[in-house]
């Protein structure tokens, strides 16, 4: 049977018992710190579970296995990255620096182009960081799903931008050629 922990990050408010198992799994994402109180059967007093031979492995920073990160909600409230956050924020950072791209070659808006290409720049280091994260808090959550909300509708705006950029140069060029056409030669 498998040992029941009991564990305290701020040593006032216990919480437990959870199998070691689980405590383990806990600890390898960062759900609690490697410096939280723990306590179990047999222990003479609280100590700090990256002082526990039985926890010690996941407790100093051991990379967790996708199952763990994956189960992380599951045990114990942490919430993951809302669906499609990463791909909305890569696809507008792509446009931004795109368009700050163009904006900088017609040498007028550079003041506009280089802040754009900087801040697509950004996005992408903030999506890489945010993908890396094992666990998020679920107080986060929230706004989380804030932010892939409006990188969804920027994404949007970029798209429906590209569309109408697509249809009025068909427009343009369509009248320009039958401009072209109706002038009959002297």
């Amino acid at each position: 049977m498998e040992k029941n922990w009991y564990y305290s990050s701020d040593g006032q408010e216990k919480k437990g018992p959870v199998a070691e198992s689980e405590l383990k799994q806990m600890l390898a994402i960062g759900q609690i710190p490697a410096a939280t109180l723990v306590w179990s059967e047999g222990m003479a007093s609280w100590a700090p579970a990256n002082s526990v031979a039985a926890l010690q492995q996941q407790a100093a920073g051991v990379a967790p296995t996708a199952a763990a990160v994956a189960a992380a909600p599951a045990a114990g409230g942490a919430a993951g990255i809302p669906q499609g956050l990463g791909g909305w924020m890569t696809f507008c950072a792509v446009m931004q620096i795109i368009s700050g791209v163009f904006a900088c070659l017609s040498c007028i808006y550079i003041l506009y182009g280089v802040p754009l290409i900087m801040s697509g720049v950004a996005f992408l280091g903030a999506k890489n960081l945010l993908v890396t994260l094992p666990a998020i808090d679920p107080a986060m959550q929230p706004l989380l799903e804030k932010l892939r909300y409006a990188f969804k509708t920027a994404g949007w705006a970029y798209i429906l931008m590209f569309i109408s950029v697509i249809v009025f140069m068909v427009v343009y060029f369509g009248f320009i050629f039958a401009m072209i056409s109706r002038i009959q030669p002297h």
